[in-house]
């Protein structure tokens, strides 16, 4: 067939949706049909830290029906993913196993870098100046219902992404018992949402001069539905280029109109339900506060939801999309700027990061992993030192915690623990697998065996943090595997650690390397 029938289904805080495409590579995404229905997840998650028996079956029900929808369809694949309400939820494993038995749905959750990273690539696709918008000082505001991400652009690269607890659900119930004991109740919504904000000025802004804001989130639609109200009402456009940006002005002159409604006039005129109008308000106030904290000119709108993420991902995998954007450096941009807040030795995690990765290349026939592994790999090179900012005698062990606690966008909590323990044992005794208290499964235990041999004869091979070798070349050929440098200097110290680590790399691949000198 010329295309293929996808869904994608979220299962979020706030509602449960799910969009039909048909994808070709002919033709690209084309969207059949968007069914959602509101059932507050995360009202329970982020209260009482599970999700009642009620809910549970309302969603089972719910997810019954996509089911049928998707035969109608004759949709030939799908992924179902749920975001922070069941990532928080404490009896989440339970919630995952109903839903398989009564919907037959296979449902994942995604962690927060995973999620905010599918939205980046529908961002991607629908917005044709992308990479220009980026070339200058550019903030992603995605506004969930659980949480907030901020991500920052220059010069057509990540900086850095933060992730904040001040999502417009989570923010609602945090407040609501205080709500009758105010007679405003939007300055202590201004108050709660101003502080975390303005540290995360003080932290990342500093150096930026933020021109655009693009905007993304779980109420942006309505958003967009009342600045569409608004002009229908008063036979005028506000302030903006086209239906899908909005300048300073205008999103104030748009703010300030959404606040003189109370909530059963935004539920009228948007025809939702005060639950939902509830929740437009915070969400218009955190890109308020976005605007106030910068000297940002612009906000885009795509309009992307996590559904859109989720088909542009499918597609891309199955190469019936392109995408000019290059998401795999801004990951590696982005472990390389905190290697930098961490002040890291770059010319030593250069030197190291070019070996590694010489090293990989040249062993693939041996070693029989993919270019993901590779990336991981390189990210763990690129973190390893971070740790000696906190304290030089512990260093393996302190980067292995700040990899854990340090969300690194589009990577998994896996990838993330897998690049911890590489950092962790890039030095001393390599753990048993029964040590590892079941952290990885076997297959994925020789796959970190198998990186951090690698590693650790590239790390060898800069012991010094001279550079001392150029390029390096690999020759594995009839069971013999040689790594040749070129040289002038005294490298006693790092030949002498790579016959050490040399053990480590023959008890992993079964073949012990040789390190020969070029000298010229």
């Amino acid at each position: 067939m010329p295309y293929t029938t996808f869904a994608a289904i979220d299962v979020g805080s706030n509602e449960v949706s799910m969009k039909i495409y048909e994808v070709s590579k002919k033709y690209g995404i084309k969207e059949l049909d968007y069914v959602r229905h509101t059932i507050e997840l995360g009202s329970e998650a982020y209260t009482n830290g599970k999700i009642s028996h009620t809910t549970v079956n309302e969603l089972c029900q719910v997810l019954q029906s996509f089911t049928s929808k998707m035969k109608e369809y004759q949709v030939e694949d799908y992924t179902a993913c749920a975001t922070s309400a069941l990532r928080e939820a404490i009896n989440k494993l339970l919630i995952l196993d109903q839903i398989k038995l009564t919907s037959k749905l296979k449902v994942s959750i995604l962690s927060n870098s995973e999620q905010r990273f599918l939205l980046y690539k529908a961002v991607a696709l629908k917005e044709q100046h992308f990479n220009q918008i980026i070339e200058h000082g550019t903030a992603i505001v995605d506004v969930g219902a659980g949480s907030i991400q901020i991500s920052l652009f220059n010069k057509g690269s990540l900086i850095t992404t933060q992730n904040i607890k001040l999502g417009s659900l989570r923010i609602r119930e945090i407040l609501s018992t205080m709500e009758a004991q105010t007679i405003n109740f939007n300055n202590l919504l201004e108050e709660y949402i101003t502080n975390d904000l303005q540290i995360f000025k003080d932290f990342f802004l500093s150096d930026i001069n933020l021109r655009n804001i693009i905007a993304i989130g779980d109420n942006l639609n309505d958003l967009l539905r009342f600045k569409n109200y608004l002009e229908q009402e008063n036979t005028q456009k506000l302030q903006s280029d086209k239906n899908d940006s909005l300048d300073r002005s205008g999103f104030h002159s748009l703010y300030t109109k959404l606040l003189s409604k109370n909530l059963s006039q935004i539920s009228n005129c948007l025809q939702i339900s005060k639950e939902q109008a509830s929740l437009l308000i915070p969400t218009a106030m955190i890109y308020y506060k976005m605007f106030e904290e910068t000297k940002a000119s612009t906000m885009w709108i795509p309009g992307v939801s996590l559904s859109d993420g989720l088909v542009v991902d499918y597609a891309q995998k199955k190469q019936k999309v392109n995408l000019t954007h290059d998401f795999t450096l801004d990951i590696i941009n982005a472990s390389k700027n905190i290697a930098r807040r961490y002040h890291c030795n770059l010319p030593h995690m250069e030197n190291v990061e070019h070996i590694a990765l010489a090293l990989f290349d040249g062993l693939t026939k041996l070693h029989g992993l993919n270019n993901r592994d590779r990336l991981l790999l390189q990210i763990a090179v690129i973190l390893h030192n971070c740790g000696k900012y906190i304290n030089l005698n512990a260093s393996a062990l302190n980067s292995y915690q700040i990899i854990l606690s340090t969300e690194i966008i589009g990577l998994s909590h896996t990838e993330r623990e897998l690049i911890a323990y590489l950092v962790r044992f890039n030095s001393g005794n390599y753990p048993e697998y029964d040590d590892l208290n079941n952290s990885f499964n076997k297959d994925t235990y020789i796959k970190i065996s198998k990186l951090s041999a690698i590693f650790r004869l590239a790390n060898a091979m800069d012991k010094s943090h001279k550079q001392k070798f150029t390029n390096i070349s690999v020759t594995y050929r009839d069971n013999h595997l040689v790594i040749t440098g070129t040289t002038l200097e005294d490298t006693t110290l790092e030949r002498g650690l790579f016959e050490k680590k040399a053990e480590f790399f023959e008890e992993v691949y079964g073949i012990r390397p040789q390190l020969k000198l070029r000298r010229s």
